[in-house]
Order: C-alpha cells, then structure tokens, then sequence
C-alpha cells in the first residue's frame, strides 16, 4: 500500500512513499516562489492536482494521507480537522512525559476535504513537526537503530525540537524541547539572518558569512544566554553548560528604546518578561526580531549594524556560529550518554543545515555515523509525514546501514524534454528547430567517451555548464543532478560561476565535487559523510593554493564525492577533466539564476544560456550538448 504526505507550512509540498521508493514534490520548484506556504494564492489548486499525480504514480493503492501540523488562518485549505486538533486538543502540545508519544500522531475525523475528493475510503492522519522530521531522518538513514535527533528555528511555535530512539519499524518520542527555555539554535540565527540579509530564510547566507569574521569572547556569553538561558542550564547540566555569572552580571540588550538587562533569576534577557506570554509571541521576540545594540560585561556596547559589508556584523556571524557549535555538541553528547547504546546518530530539521556544525557532531567522538537527509529542512516535512504514518509495509525496506539512499534524487526527471510532442534529437528534428530559434546549437556525441571529452573539453577551456542529469535533487543542495559546473583549475572560476553567471554575494561559498577514491588527497575531515553536501571538510594545506577557487575563505568546503557506481557519468566527467588540467575536481553551484528555485525545466535552462554567460546546457542521459 501508499501513503501520502502533504506540509501547509514554508517550503511546503507533497511526497509519496510505498515499498518500490519515493517520490517528492516541493512546491517551490513547481510553483516558481521561495519558501512558498498553504497561504499562498495558487497553492489550493496545486495541492490538488499533486495528490491526483502522486496517486496516479503510486505502485500501489493510496491507503493514507497525513498532513503536517502547520496551521495559520491564511490557509485555505487545511482539513478542518487539522485546525480543530491544533487549536483545541491540548495534549497534541504535550511536551513531556508520558504525553508525548500520544501526541506525535493522531488519525483525525473522517475524510472531508475538497482536495482528496475521489480518494474513497481513506485514513487522515495529523503529524507533529518535529516528528515528522524525525521520522524522515530515521527512515530513510538505512539504520536499524539509531538516535534521532530534529531541531529548528519556528517550527510549530511551541516546540523548538525532539529527541526519538529508533529500534526497526518503531521510533518513540523522549524528550522535547521548547522554544521558551531553548535550545533556540534556530530561532536566534533566523534573527540575526533575518537582520544582517533581510529575511529568515538566509540562514544559509549567514553561514557564508560566518567565515568572514572572528569570534568576539566578550559577545560570546551573551549570544550563549540567548541561545539557552541559565535556568536551563541549571537545571539540565549534563545537556547545557551553565555559564559563568561573572561574564553575564551587567550585560544587556537593547531592543528600540528599551534595555533589557539580564536576569539572574530565569538567566537571559527577554525570558522573565515573556514568562505570560503566548508560544507565538516568544518565537517572534527571539526569532524576528536581533537586538540593536549588545552590552557585554566589561561595560562595553556593541551596535548592531544591518549589512554583510559591516565588520560587525560578520564578527556577530562568527561568534552565534561558535556559540551555536559549542552548545549543539554539548547537547547531543549530553542526549547520547544518556541513551548510550544508540551510536548511529540521525538528524533532521533546519538547524541540520548549518554544515559546519554538523562536522563537529560527525568528528565528537560520540557515534559511528551521522545520518542527515538531504530534505532535512521543511522542504521533507511532507514525506517526513508519510513515513511517520505508514504501516512499515509502506515504507522502503532498510538498507542495513548503507550509505546508498533513493531520497536525494527523489524529485520528478527534467520537464520539457518529450519525445512524444515532436521534439526529437535529430539534426532537423523539434529541438533542433526550437534551439536555432534561439540562435543555439545542438551536439550529440557518438558515445560515452566522446560525451565526456567534449564536456570535459569545455571545461577545461574555462567555460561553465549546466549539468542537468536524473531526477530532480530533493533539499536545498544541487548534488549533480540539477547543477552549474565549472572547472576549479582556474583563477576567476568561483566569480565567474557565483557572481557572474548567478549574481550571488561575494561572500557565498561554492562546493567542489571530487571522486570519492581521490578525496584524501585535497581534503580531510568526516570524508565518510561527503555524498550529500551536508558536512564541511578543510582543503589540505599543500593544495590550498590548487584549489583556492573551490575552498571557502577558512579554509573550509562543502564537499560532494561521488562514485563510479553510484553516478557513473559525473564521476567520469572529473577524471576527463582531470586528464587536462591535472586536477579531478569541480565546482558546483545549484543551476538557477538569482532568487530563483532550483530549475527542472528546459526551457528555464534555455532561458539561463541565452540570458546569462552560461556557456551551455548538457542533458549527459541523452548524451546531448546545447551551446
């Protein structure tokens, strides 16, 4: 049988599991807008129309459907039930004790909702956030037991994240955080994100940034006691450092025209004032909204400014990313001594995103393996739903641990591209007519080799190409399907690809895709953790200066490595470069043009080669070069 997931929330979308695999839909990328939600104008019709085509591609009949527990009266098409469970059931905020497992899911009334109408006789099933994520993280890791671990910034508002043991076909909620006394991880870098790029959903931005400055010691404490504060600390010693008082008496923050010093009593600034307040007013106050101005406890005041381009802000970006790093470890080292025959650590939620962290929990010493999906923000809330709501039958088998995983190519094949509608590959075929329209041409190689070598050969005469392979990549992160490639044997490439061609920050960085077998030769670090782009490694000294346009400021590079076995071609692509400029590795950035989702289209492809210095489209399953 199949399940269908569906999340209301941004980065909204639809999935689908059953034995034979996946399938993920994100809204954005069909839809054409960043982070699009339920609130959205065209999101009704959408929803629809994707739960139709994912039971039409089901191998098996739909038995469920389970949704999301995001909410906000600007969605019009949430199942009433939905609203009346999140609204009226207090035990569904349950956060501890034995509430917990009775409120992570909850099949709801019967089935009365205009967008599954034709579905027949059907299970709707509520999931929690954070167990959504969890059950993403855990299910499609391929472990057979393992600690299960979501965090994130708003989330559901009450809750901040979720601790889960996984032992087979069972995942049993623990333990649950809240935004009141934190871990506020994500809220506090959606703020400083939201203040220094405009918007909560730079985060990734933010992370760029951090390489650009230095930690402040005197800011560290204060970012520290508004991540955590002291009352949490105190009171869970063994998952959050207590901080010393010394270093806290006297500090600050100033919001407008008000100071709020700190507290001894709850151990932060905004805590006391908030202890009445409702779950969305702590959220916004941590999450919206970064203090104007830091008073550290030498008496010094720190201004908040409002621009990458300030010095200051860059230091506050290195100081929340080392507070964020200190804590996240201690945390979870804290959670698995606890737990301490689970040593496979799954992990999901936006602050799984923060890559350079997630190296911290991979090099701790506490787990085997670190297990992160590439959907692991909200984008796989929907499919984190289904699994949570499938009988085990529904669900892929495990895979006993190994690292091969259908999930980070789940998305639907390139659209645009059918030999049905007349545009066929021959010399005076549709395509070939519809591209000289365009003043392009169109080069089909006679074979595999000869495919590569006229890749590789643009490549290495500097030029940057659109590599638009299999099924679209699901999460944020281009991993060689949907990719912009360019050459890192050459001074200029990171510009030309970053800046030039995508018009991004000077300070964002790009990743470099190497074969797995060569790796520990330009890098070290968690090379055992690379394939999905979710780790940072370091660029090995001696070919610091040889890959300098493909490691970040620090040093530092959001690695992918690929195998023969797994992406035959790519892989290929890197040796035949290699062969003309002795150096095997590329860079990679996601192929869309500025502000703009990832693309899975031809004709957007198009529209990236005739309106951009994109050198060229290649389509490596049809073995064709578009110039």
């Amino acid at each position: 049988m199949a399940t269908i997931g569906m999340h209301f929330g941004h980065d909204a979308g639809a999935a689908l599991t059953d034995a034979g695999g996946y399938r993920v839909i994100e809204a954005e990328r069909r839809l054409g807008l960043r982070h699009v939600c339920g609130g959205n104008g065209d999101f009704p019709r959408a929803a629809a129309e994707w739960l139709a085509e994912l039971r039409e591609r089901a191998a098996s009949p739909v038995t469920g459907i389970a949704v999301a527990d995001w909410y906000t009266p600007m969605c019009q098409v949430l199942p009433p039930a939905l609203v009346e469970l999140v609204n009226e059931d207090a035990r569904w905020t349950a956060t501890g004790g034995t509430g917990l497992a009775d409120a992570v899911t909850r099949v709801i009334k019967p089935l009365d909702w205009p967008p599954a109408k034709g579905f027949g006789d059907i299970t709707l099933t509520a999931v929690r956030h954070h167990y959504a994520h969890a059950a993403l993280a855990y299910y499609t890791s391929g472990a057979r037991k393992a600690l299960v671990l979501a965090l994130d910034g708003t989330a559901n508002y009450a809750e901040c994240g979720m601790v889960c043991l996984g032992d087979g076909d069972q995942l049993t909620p623990v333990m649950s955080f809240t935004n009141r006394t934190g871990p506020r991880f994500g809220l506090v870098y959606e703020a400083l994100a939201r203040r220094v790029h405009g918007s909560q959903f730079d985060t990734g931005k933010l992370l760029g940034l951090t390489a650009t400055g230095e930690c402040d010691a005197s800011l560290l404490p204060v970012l520290r006691a508004m991540l955590v504060p002291q009352s949490a600390r105190r009171a869970s010693p063994d998952l959050f450092e207590p901080l010393d008082e010394d270093r806290l008496t006297g500090t600050a923050l100033r919001y407008a025209d008000t100071w709020w010093e700190y507290d001894p009593h709850s151990g932060g600034y905004l805590d006391a004032g908030l202890a009445d307040s409702s779950d969305d007013d702590v959220v916004h106050s941590f999450g919206s909204v970064f203090p104007d101005e830091i008073r550290t406890a030498d008496g010094r005041t720190t201004a908040v400014g409002t621009s990458p381009d300030e010095r200051v802000c860059r230091d506050l970006a290195a100081t929340l990313q080392t507070a964020v790093e200190r804590d996240l470890t201690r945390l979870v080292t804290g959670i698995s001594r606890r737990f301490p025959s689970y040593t496979t650590l799954c992990y999901a939620g936006g602050c799984a995103l923060n890559i350079t962290a997630n190296s911290r929990l991979a090099e701790c010493g506490q787990f085997t393996r670190v297990s992160i999906p590439t959907c692991c923000d909200d984008s796989g809330i929907a499919l984190g739903a289904a699994l949570a709501a499938a009988d085990p039958a529904d669900r892929p088998a495990l895979l006993n641990g190994s690292r091969s995983t259908p999930l980070a190519y789940a998305g639907p094949p390139l659209e645009g591209l059918d030999t049905a509608d007349g545009d066929d590959v021959a010399p005076d075929g549709g395509l070939a007519r519809r591209l000289a329209g365009l003043g392009l041409s169109l080069y089909r190689p006679a074979d595999d080799e000869e495919f590569l070598q006229s890749v590789a050969d643009l490549l290495a005469v500097r030029r940057c190409v659109a590599w638009l392979e299999g099924g679209l990549e699901t999460g944020p992160r281009a991993l060689g399907h949907r990719s912009l490639l360019v050459s890192a044997h050459w001074s200029g490439a990171r510009r030309y690809v970053s800046q030039t061609i995508k018009q991004r920050e000077w300070f964002r960085p790009v990743a470099p895709i190497c074969p797995e077998e060569v790796a520990e030769q330009y890098f070290t670090g968690p090379l055992d953790h690379t394939e999905t782009m979710l780790f940072a490694v370091r660029v090995r000294p001696d070919r610091a200066r040889q890959l300098a346009e493909a490691r970040h400021i620090d040093g530092t590079a959001r690695l992918q490595t690929v195998r023969r076995d797994a992406q035959p071609l790519l892989h290929g692509l890197c040796h035949a470069v290699a062969a003309r400029t002795e150096l095997p590795v590329l860079i990679n950035t996601s192929a869309n043009g500025g502000g703009r989702p990832i693309l899975n289209h031809l004709d957007e492809a198009l529209e990236l080669l005739t309106e951009t210095e994109l050198d060229a489209v290649v389509l490596p399953e049809r073995r064709l070069i578009i110039e």
